[in-house]
């Protein structure tokens, strides 16, 4: 195909509709009304003589040549980007936006030290953040989002990685509660307690449990929630214990009235550890070395923060 006979700014509204799989919302990421995408799609739908995308009951639908052109198109367009892009980046003066998908352990944890960072030294730099969702990957290929800010294991071989922390799990409870006497906590007293536990994914089931069955025991989960945010409001107002990570647990016993004590199940090598997942198509860009360098700065300080206590991990 002759590229002189091609208006160029087709594959930008083809790449924005295959992203958000509706006109209106493509056209509010490109700037352009819903009936000037419809046009340009009509447009590259005779150029490339298929239809591109077919309307469905959940949006409009790719077909297999418009599958098949999703991801060169990104490509391209990402080159011709990362081209025009300024080669070099002064977080004083910059005016751009980094999206993270993320947990809310991360938000509740590494941010507040990016927030302050970003204030003192790239004040017109923003940072949105957005929910995994079970998709990171498909968001960063999607350009849904810059970044992923998780737990994580071996990535694919197109996104780099950093290792932001580990972490290792204590026990949280209330005060008065039973086992706040001890200053470490017998396992089948601890075995025998009510626990709150925190599933992003749903099922009532963690490491815990399987070191307990190992050893012949097992919990009463009375209450599963999917996210840290409340847990120390229901610790503190119940008789539950909670097992999470000692960051997280310090930064709550700052603003509630908890006890901490040492977890009598060892913490799994790597079970909590912040990585940092980016597509490779961002590793050589000058805004995004610098914004990754302040992830690392951040885990760095917070990792000071944790509770140093001679927890062995599992082997």
């Amino acid at each position: 195909m002759n590229l002189a006979g091609v208006d160029l700014n087709l594959l930008l509204v083809f790449d924005a509709v295959i992203t958000e799989r509706n006109a209106t919302r493509a056209g509010d990421r490109i700037g352009m009304s819903q009936p000037a995408v419809s046009n340009a799609l009509n447009r590259l739908r005779h150029v490339l003589k298929d239809e591109l995308f077919l309307r469905g009951p959940d949006g409009m639908r790719p077909t297999a040549r418009a599958l098949e052109l999703a991801k060169p198109v990104r490509q391209a367009l990402t080159e011709i980007e990362n081209a025009l892009q300024p080669t070099v980046f002064d977080p004083a003066t910059a005016k751009r936006t980094f999206t993270v998908a993320t947990t809310d352990y991360a938000s509740l944890t590494l941010l507040p030290y990016l927030a302050r960072y970003l204030m003192e030294e790239a004040p017109g730099v923003n940072l949105h953040t957005i929910p995994i969702d079970g998709r990171l990957y498909e968001k960063l290929d999607a350009r849904e989002a810059d970044y992923g800010l998780t737990a994580l294991g071996k990535v694919p071989s197109r996104f780099g990685r950093a290792d932001i922390g580990t972490d290792r799990f204590v026990c949280m409870m209330r005060t008065d509660h039973p086992l706040a006497k001890y200053s470490e906590i017998p396992l089948n007293e601890f075995a025998a307690a009510r626990h709150l536990l925190v599933t992003p994914r749903g099922d009532a089931h963690g490491f815990v449990d399987d070191y307990l069955k190992d050893r012949g025991l097992s919990r009463q989960i009375a209450m599963t929630v999917n996210g840290f945010g409340s847990v120390p409001m229901i610790v503190e107002a119940s008789d539950l214990i909670a097992s999470i990570p000692s960051i997280m647990a310090e930064k709550c016993s700052e603003f509630f009235d908890l006890k901490l004590l040492p977890c009598p199940v060892p913490s799994p090598e790597g079970i909590v550890g912040e990585v940092l997942v980016w597509h490779e198509r961002l590793a050589d860009h000058p805004a995004h070395s610098w914004f990754r360098e302040m992830v690392k700065r951040a885990g760095a300080d917070l990792n000071m923060k944790g509770i140093s206590w001679p927890v062995q991990p599992v082997s």
